[in-house]
């Protein structure tokens, strides 16, 4: 049987992101977008909305459906 570490809310993603972020680990996230798209890199800004990564691409909290292999429910099935 599959099973997958999910989250609620996209809000429940910021404890891990703050950990990448202050601990300087990379992020790999699924985003959607009107479409699902990969992004990975490290962190370079961090609020409780948005994040920046280093190569300058910016995504809001609420786009995302994982990081790092942990999805929110409604994208268990990705």
């Amino acid at each position: 049987m599959d099973t997958r570490v999910t989250v609620t809310h996209t809000k429940d993603f910021l404890p891990l992101l703050r950990t990448c972020f202050e601990d300087g680990l990379p992020v790999s996230l699924i985003v959607d977008e009107g479409q699902l798209c990969r992004a990975e890199g490290y962190i370079a800004r961090l609020d409780d909305t948005s994040l920046t990564l280093k190569d300058g691409r910016s995504f809001r909290i609420a786009t995302l459906a994982a990081v790092n292999g942990v999805f929110i429910d409604s994208y268990s099935q990705c």
